[in-house]
């Protein structure tokens, strides 16, 4: 124990900042991932409907 910190407290902390960084990312990456598939949902539905909109 050099500084105080032991290796099980160490490691513990390592895996929290990394569990915490990557829901951040995926927290982020969301709205992103959101628009791609309605974007390609659009892309879709105007080859398929010629670009129309439909009435119904």
């Amino acid at each position: 124990m050099k500084y105080g910190i032991n290796n099980k407290s160490q490691a513990f902390l390592y895996y929290a900042l990394l569990i915490a960084f990557v829901s951040v990312a995926l927290f982020v990456m969301s709205g992103y991932l959101k628009r791609r598939i309605m974007g390609t949902y659009k892309a879709a539905g105007d080859a398929y409907g010629e670009g129309e909109q439909s009435n119904w």
